[in-house]
């Protein structure tokens, strides 16, 4: 109740004005209140709407999710070296085929 009260007064002073969370809020939020239904969420006296938060959640999940897939190295892989063995041995016996360079 105490908690309630607090966020209904400053939801009062803050009148128009919206409440503006920073990135670790929302980290935050979001992994404290991804667990409950959204039935409860409803229930709940948030500052934000619960499909807000069930957003940040999503947003939470896929910023991890795109940090761990991101390649380790940049670029194209190396080429193994028996297929640049092989490729570099047709280029040898045919030098009338391909593209020309130059």
């Amino acid at each position: 109740m105490v908690l309630r009260h607090q966020i209904a007064v400053l939801e009062r002073q803050l009148g128009e004005r919206e409440v503006r969370f920073t990135r670790p809020d929302r980290a935050l939020l979001a992994a404290l209140l991804h667990r409950l239904r959204p039935q409860t969420l409803r229930r709940m006296r948030l500052l934000v709407r619960p499909h807000t938060v069930l957003r940040w959640h999503r947003d939470l999940i896929e910023c991890r999710h795109a940090a761990r897939s991101r390649p380790k190295r940049p670029g194209q892989p190396p080429t193994v070296r028996s297929i640049r063995a092989l490729v570099l041995r047709f280029v040898g016996e045919n030098p009338g085929r391909g593209c020309a360079r130059g």
